[in-house]
Protein backbone atom coordinates (compact mmCIF):
# COMPACT_ATOMS: atom_id res chain seq x y z
CA UNK A 1 0.00 0.00 0.00
CA UNK A 2 1.30 3.61 -0.58
CA UNK A 3 1.26 6.39 1.75
CA UNK A 4 -1.06 8.11 -0.25
CA UNK A 5 -3.75 4.90 -0.87
CA UNK A 6 -3.35 4.97 3.45
CA UNK A 7 -4.45 8.77 3.42
CA UNK A 8 -6.92 7.97 1.09
CA UNK A 9 -7.63 4.81 3.32
CA UNK A 10 -7.88 6.84 6.49
CA UNK A 11 -9.69 9.55 4.98
CA UNK A 12 -12.84 6.85 3.93
CA UNK A 13 -12.93 5.70 7.33
CA UNK A 14 -13.44 9.03 8.63
CA UNK A 15 -16.23 9.46 6.71
CA UNK A 16 -18.04 6.23 7.41
CA UNK A 17 -17.64 7.26 11.11
CA UNK A 18 -18.83 10.71 10.66
CA UNK A 19 -21.98 8.79 8.20
CA UNK A 20 -22.49 7.29 11.69
CA UNK A 21 -22.93 9.49 13.41
CA UNK A 22 -24.77 11.41 11.24
CA UNK A 23 -27.56 8.72 10.65
CA UNK A 24 -27.93 8.25 14.99
CA UNK A 25 -28.49 11.79 15.10
CA UNK A 26 -30.83 12.73 11.98
CA UNK A 27 -32.60 9.20 12.77
CA UNK A 28 -31.84 8.12 9.22
CA UNK A 29 -31.57 4.31 10.71
CA UNK A 30 -31.77 2.54 7.81
CA UNK A 31 -28.44 4.15 6.54
CA UNK A 32 -26.55 2.28 9.39
CA UNK A 33 -26.99 -0.79 7.06
CA UNK A 34 -24.06 1.16 5.13
CA UNK A 35 -21.86 1.60 8.02
CA UNK A 36 -21.19 -1.89 9.55
CA UNK A 37 -20.42 -4.88 7.82
CA UNK A 38 -22.59 -8.08 7.51
CA UNK A 39 -20.71 -9.97 10.75
CA UNK A 40 -20.43 -7.24 13.07
CA UNK A 41 -20.40 -6.44 16.26
CA UNK A 42 -21.05 -4.10 18.94
CA UNK A 43 -20.09 -3.78 22.37
CA UNK A 44 -21.72 -0.78 24.76
CA UNK A 45 -21.56 -2.64 27.87
CA UNK A 46 -19.21 -0.56 29.24
CA UNK A 47 -20.56 2.64 27.92
CA UNK A 48 -23.74 1.77 30.25
CA UNK A 49 -20.95 1.57 33.54
CA UNK A 50 -21.05 3.51 36.10
CA UNK A 51 -17.94 6.17 35.63
CA UNK A 52 -17.69 6.89 39.00
CA UNK A 53 -18.42 3.67 41.15
CA UNK A 54 -18.16 0.95 38.61
CA UNK A 55 -21.46 -0.48 38.92
CA UNK A 56 -22.73 -2.36 35.86
CA UNK A 57 -26.23 -1.93 34.65
CA UNK A 58 -28.16 -5.11 35.14
CA UNK A 59 -27.49 -6.21 31.58
CA UNK A 60 -24.56 -5.72 30.98
CA UNK A 61 -23.98 -9.15 31.23
CA UNK A 62 -25.21 -10.10 28.22
CA UNK A 63 -22.96 -10.57 25.15
CA UNK A 64 -22.21 -7.69 22.45
CA UNK A 65 -24.82 -7.39 20.07
CA UNK A 66 -23.65 -9.21 16.89
CA UNK A 67 -24.68 -9.02 12.75
CA UNK A 68 -25.32 -5.11 10.90
CA UNK A 69 -29.17 -6.42 11.22
CA UNK A 70 -29.52 -6.47 15.01
CA UNK A 71 -27.08 -3.85 15.44
CA UNK A 72 -29.15 -1.25 13.65
CA UNK A 73 -32.46 -2.56 15.26
CA UNK A 74 -30.27 -1.89 18.73
CA UNK A 75 -29.45 1.48 17.50
CA UNK A 76 -33.00 2.46 16.32
CA UNK A 77 -34.74 1.42 19.75
CA UNK A 78 -32.42 3.30 21.77
CA UNK A 79 -32.46 6.33 19.73
CA UNK A 80 -35.60 6.53 17.80
CA UNK A 81 -37.67 8.42 20.76
CA UNK A 82 -34.38 10.18 21.76
CA UNK A 83 -32.75 13.49 20.17
CA UNK A 84 -29.45 12.83 20.07
CA UNK A 85 -26.03 14.23 19.36
CA UNK A 86 -23.01 12.45 18.60
CA UNK A 87 -19.66 13.73 17.96
CA UNK A 88 -16.10 11.87 17.23
CA UNK A 89 -12.78 13.63 17.39
CA UNK A 90 -9.33 13.51 16.71
CA UNK A 91 -9.14 9.98 15.51
CA UNK A 92 -6.36 7.43 15.65
CA UNK A 93 -6.46 5.38 12.51
CA UNK A 94 -3.97 2.84 11.78
CA UNK A 95 -4.25 0.80 8.31
CA UNK A 96 -2.85 -2.82 9.57
CA UNK A 97 -3.22 -3.96 5.90
CA UNK A 98 -4.83 -3.48 2.23
CA UNK A 99 -8.48 -4.38 3.39
CA UNK A 100 -8.20 -3.97 7.83
CA UNK A 101 -7.83 -0.93 9.66
CA UNK A 102 -8.36 -0.14 13.37
CA UNK A 103 -9.15 2.89 14.99
CA UNK A 104 -9.46 4.53 18.66
CA UNK A 105 -12.05 7.82 18.75
CA UNK A 106 -12.68 10.22 21.33
CA UNK A 107 -16.04 10.97 21.58
CA UNK A 108 -18.96 12.96 23.36
CA UNK A 109 -22.61 12.51 23.45
CA UNK A 110 -25.76 13.94 24.52
CA UNK A 111 -29.03 12.12 24.72
CA UNK A 112 -32.50 13.65 26.10
CA UNK A 113 -35.04 10.84 26.40
CA UNK A 114 -38.11 10.98 28.18
CA UNK A 115 -37.65 12.38 31.61
CA UNK A 116 -34.13 12.48 31.70
CA UNK A 117 -31.09 13.35 29.58
CA UNK A 118 -27.27 12.62 29.98
CA UNK A 119 -24.27 13.94 28.59
CA UNK A 120 -21.30 11.37 28.15
CA UNK A 121 -17.45 11.60 27.21
CA UNK A 122 -15.53 7.99 26.41
CA UNK A 123 -13.91 6.20 23.48
CA UNK A 124 -15.00 4.26 20.45
CA UNK A 125 -12.18 0.89 20.08
CA UNK A 126 -12.89 -0.21 16.47
CA UNK A 127 -11.46 -2.53 13.59
CA UNK A 128 -12.76 -1.93 10.01
CA UNK A 129 -12.78 -4.20 6.65
CA UNK A 130 -12.83 -2.97 3.37
CA UNK A 131 -15.11 -4.55 1.69
CA UNK A 132 -16.45 -4.62 -2.38
CA UNK A 133 -18.74 -1.69 -1.09
CA UNK A 134 -16.21 0.39 0.78
CA UNK A 135 -14.76 0.60 4.02
CA UNK A 136 -16.84 -0.68 6.97
CA UNK A 137 -17.11 -0.96 10.64
CA UNK A 138 -16.12 -4.31 11.68
CA UNK A 139 -15.92 -4.18 15.65
CA UNK A 140 -16.98 -1.64 17.81
CA UNK A 141 -16.55 -0.70 21.76
CA UNK A 142 -17.82 2.45 22.95
CA UNK A 143 -16.69 3.22 26.98
CA UNK A 144 -17.48 5.89 28.66
CA UNK A 145 -15.07 7.77 30.71
CA UNK A 146 -17.70 10.05 32.34
CA UNK A 147 -21.41 10.49 32.08
CA UNK A 148 -23.67 13.24 33.71
CA UNK A 149 -26.89 12.64 34.53
CA UNK A 150 -29.93 14.91 34.32
CA UNK A 151 -33.90 14.69 35.29
CA UNK A 152 -36.43 17.43 33.60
Amino acid sequence: MTELERLLAIEEIKQLKARYFRAMDTKAFEELHTVFADDATFDFREALRDPIDGTPPEYSEHPPVSGREAIVEYITGALKDAVSVHHGHTPEIEITSTTSARGIWPMEDVVKNGTFSFRGWGHYRETYARTPAGWRILTSQLTRLRVDIYSH
